[in-house]
């Protein structure tokens, strides 16, 4: 009889092991790695930030700028994209923009018009990792992308010299990751940091978003996780 239970309890304890590393996978398929989002579709929480980000007029006025493609590489050997964009007037100030999950840099054209447009700065709008037309087959929430904007303010200063005044802008995983970026020894031409609607953590979104969104597939969600 002891030995029965032994066998069932490890049969319970190998299945409830398989549901979890399932699941691990499943999740991580969605949200981490490199793919199309859909679970995203419609989703009303993100509204706000999409209109903001991809207006009409954004789009146009992205359409027709010509930006200069630029690429860096990043210390673990990732081809890094970015779009930079003078200034009409010769000027020291400089802002880089980091767009938000599952987005691209040339979403970001209503801000890069206003810093550009209204401001006068040069502009510096880079993919992140595992988005656009950067390589890199997984999401790093601003986490990886912390160390890559170092190295995009070691090539502002490099283009427009150690008297530059640089501004960092993100919006949503953007703003996640200007805030983990200020974490780090940054140069004393770093001038404002300005982060718009991040969230608190990965865990936090992740656990509130996949449920909400993502069909049910018998699988315990990542909250449980």
């Amino acid at each position: 009889m002891k030995k029965k239970t032994t066998k069932i309890l490890a049969v319970i304890l190998a299945l409830i092991l398989i549901v979890d590393i399932a699941a691990s996978f499943y999740f991580y398929n969605i949200a981490v790695a490199r793919s199309s989002k859909d679970f995203l579709e419609g989703n009303p929480d993100l509204e706000v930030s999409s209109e903001m980000t991809t207006t009409y007029e954004g789009r146009e006025w992205i359409g027709k700028t010509a930006f200069e493609d630029v690429t860096i590489t990043s210390g673990d050997d990732l081809k890094l994209k970015g779009y930079y964009l003078e200034a009409k007037q010769p000027t020291l100030k400089t802002v880089i923009i980091a767009h938000g999950y599952s987005g691209k840099a040339k979403d970001m054209g209503t801000y890069a018009k206003f810093y550009h447009e209204k401001l006068g700065f040069n502009v510096l709008l880079p993919d992140a990792r595992g988005h656009g037309e950067r390589e890199g087959d997984y999401i790093g929430f601003g986490w990886d992308e912390r160390k890559d904007y170092l190295q995009w303010i070691d090539y502002v200063l490099k283009l427009n010299g150690e008297q530059s005044d640089i501004i960092l802008h993100g919006v949503s995983m953007g703003g996640a990751t200007v805030l983990m970026t200020s974490g780090e020894e940054l140069p004393d031409q770093i001038k404002a940091i300005v982060s718009d609607c991040a969230y608190t953590s990965a865990e936090d979104v992740l656990s509130y978003q996949l449920p909400e969104n993502v069909p049910s597939s018998g699988i315990s969600t990542f909250a449980e996780y």
